[in-house]
């Protein structure tokens, strides 16, 4: 890549992380990465495509990571795999809470390039866990049922308190006294505690823990 190319990234990275992608203005990032308006046209055309571009850059390696998790060969089962990967899941997100704060609010308050990446998530981390489950499933150690189904309920009980949290925090639409809710929606280590719930309601009946 093209080195000024790859310093408009990864300063647009810092301010994302700092203010979010609805924050970032193109003549402040010009200003930042020390390059003028036209050199930011020439490699990216356009804010939109620049945004677009930004995401990818901060959510590939995570990705990347979240596969490399699911295909150790060590684990004794799949259900184990999926958990493991779930895990990893849950960290990463922790580590990035910023970001994707700011990227969930981003897309709810209608920033384009943070709704497309939303959109086109499905067939990306979602469908790696989709597999896992299936593969649970076909060895026995999770219930029969539609896989997808059973991610709706997994990611219910563990990610969609998190995405809550998320978007409550970045458009303030909760009050004061929801502070308490909020800390547990928005912990780490409870939404491991609720992963281990959910595996453990799911395991066929008469099925060891």
């Amino acid at each position: 890549m093209h080195p000024t190319r790859q310093k408009l990234l990864d300063t647009g990275l810092a301010l994302a992380s700092e203010k979010g992608l609805r924050g970032l203005t193109v003549r402040e990032l010009a200003a930042a990465a020390g390059v003028n308006l036209g050199t930011f046209v020439y490699h990216f055309g356009n804010r939109d495509a620049f945004i677009g571009e930004l995401v990818e850059l901060w959510y590939v390696p995570l990705f990347e990571d979240l596969k490399a998790v699911a295909a150790r060969g060590a684990y004794p089962s799949a259900l184990a795999a999926f958990e493991a990967t779930m895990q990893a899941l849950i960290t990463l997100v922790g580590r990035q809470r910023g970001f994707v704060n700011h990227l969930l609010g981003d897309a709810m308050a209608g920033e384009a390039a943070a709704q497309r990446f939303l959109l086109s998530l499905p067939e990306r981390h979602p469908l790696l866990l989709f597999e896992l489950i299936r593969r649970a499933q076909a060895e026995g150690s999770l219930v029969a049922g539609h896989p997808l189904q059973l991610m709706i309920f997994v990611m219910g009980a563990v990610g969609l308190p998190l995405v809550i949290a998320g978007g409550g925090r970045q458009l303030a639409w909760l009050p004061e006294q929801a502070t308490p809710f909020m800390a547990q929606l928005d912990n780490p280590e409870a939404a491991m505690q609720r992963l281990a719930w959910a595996l453990r309601g799911l395991r066929p009946q008469g099925d060891p823990l």
